[in-house]
């Protein structure tokens, strides 16, 4: 159930305060579809019997103004489909004889079992800025402002061999993470959106965080999404506006917070690879690169962004076979179609 996530889980996360007009999910998935989907989560034999409330998921979704509200109303619905079949997947109680099969048993786990490790990494830098709002919105391209050479002109030393962030900050990157938030660099004339652009990398440029682990804390799978790691913590924590990193337990204790930590991680692209979010609403286009790899648009990809160095590109497996079964019963549930390229057995993992 641990969730795997790489050392580069984020590489550029938009500073951005304008939500813009929020939409209610409630309107997509009521109580007692949310209890349907989610149908044995508070069993006796659930370690987070409980802990899980269709309140809580609102309260959290509310607070993100892109999520479930891209796209018509059958895109909405396939979101939280997909969203809510990844993250049962990552808690699931089920067993192949289960009472009314293995994929009615989501959200039976808030933390990791057994013993796990600490997660705490040490000495890795990442950068300080992070996620406050998720408005998608219009999408405009901020590469109408600032050019690869600008870019270049702007960062000018960041790939010299002194720099430990050498090869990691690209234009591309910037741009991909950008466009994914609509009220980015797109509010005001010209000289407003361009004046954005250099207040954000001037700050940024001045600020790398390491994210240190206070004495005893520790940094394994919790919540829906099963967040492990320091920098995952204190990304997400800076995003949500929480002090994960010295409160990781709120995110096993909080359901608000643990929701949102899912949420965050759902609409955060990260440094070559995009947002959950935009692959399932469609507005991802792969590059050749990920067309070489097999990475075309579908759930499929969205299982390579969760967990794909260990599930995905050799063939049938289980873990993707869990993931699509979720996804199914869900979507079935919501009266909505699948999309295609549901599995990642044949693509390879994002670099």
């Amino acid at each position: 159930m641990r969730l795997c996530m790489c050392l580069w889980v984020l590489a550029f996360c938009i500073l951005a305060s304008d939500l813009g007009a929020l939409a209610d999910v409630s309107s997509l998935i009521s109580k007692d579809l949310f209890e349907q989907i989610l149908k044995h989560r508070n069993d006796a034999a659930c370690q987070a019997k409980g802990f899980y409330t269709y309140e809580a998921f609102v309260n959290a979704a509310n607070s993100f103004g892109a999520f479930a509200t891209t796209g018509d109303t059958n895109t909405r619905k396939r979101e939280i489909a997909a969203f809510l079949a990844q993250t049962s997947h990552e808690t699931t109680g089920g067993w192949a004889t289960a009472p009314d099969g293995p994929y009615a048993w989501g959200y039976c786990f808030k933390q990791e079992q057994g013993n796990p490790p600490d997660y705490c990494v040490a000495n890795q830098q990442w950068p300080s800025f992070c996620i406050l709002a998720s408005d998608l919105g219009a999408l405009a391209d901020v590469s109408s402002l600032i050019s690869k050479d600008l870019f270049e002109q702007i960062l000018k030393h960041r790939n010299d061999a002194a720099c430990e962030g050498k090869g990691f900050y690209t234009y591309e990157a910037f741009v991909n993470a950008a466009n994914s938030f609509g009220a980015f660099a797109t509010t005001g004339d010209t000289n407003t959106r361009k004046r954005e652009i250099a207040a954000f990398l001037a700050q940024t440029s001045h600020e790398t965080t390491d994210w240190p682990c206070p004495p005893g804390k520790q940094y394994y799978g919790r919540g829906p999404i099963q967040l492990t790691h320091n920098y995952n913590y204190g990304q997400a924590g800076r995003g949500i506006r929480a002090d994960l990193i010295n409160n990781p337990d709120l995110v096993a204790t909080d359901t608000v917070i643990s929701f949102k930590t899912a949420i965050w991680f759902w609409m955060t692209p990260q440094a070559n690879k995009p947002s959950s979010h935009n692959v399932i609403t469609g507005r991802w286009t792969p590059s050749d690169a990920d067309r070489s790899a097999n990475r075309i648009p579908g759930y499929g990809v969205i299982t390579n962004i969760i967990n794909g160095g260990l599930e995905c590109g050799h063939g049938n497996d289980n873990r993707v076979a869990s993931r699509i079964g979720f996804y199914r019963r869900y979507c079935d549930i919501f009266g909505v179609s699948y999309g295609n390229n549901l599995d990642c057995y044949n693509q390879r993992p994002f670099a």
